[in-house]
């Protein structure tokens, strides 16, 4: 799924693969159909790997979330704040029971 969202972002097209293999996880539920949307901090730190503006994560962010929705993916927000805060937002979650889907 996120690689599915990075080829978007970078317009290209997406593989026949790429395709095959969203389809088939997808179809075949290996991964949990919920996921954790952690939201930016407001702020981009640049490094040798992270070479990304503020402005164009922002872009990324809203396609990587419209990807997983169009996937039928349930979000989980986790907002921007201290670590801690989102942590303990992370651990209630993963302990809340599963509805049967």
């Amino acid at each position: 799924m996120c690689t599915l969202a990075l080829s978007r972002y970078l317009g290209c097209t997406t593989s026949r693969l790429l395709a095959r293999e969203v389809g088939r996880v997808v179809a075949e539920g290996t991964y949990e159909a919920t996921a954790f949307f952690i939201r930016n901090q407001g702020f981009v730190q640049a490094t040798a790997a992270r070479r990304i503006s503020f402005e164009d994560s922002l872009v990324f962010e809203r396609l990587h979330e419209q990807t997983y929705r169009e996937l039928g993916f349930q979000l989980v927000e986790v907002p921007a704040g201290p670590l801690a805060d989102r942590v303990t937002l992370i651990r209630q979650a993963v302990r809340q029971p599963r509805r049967a889907g």
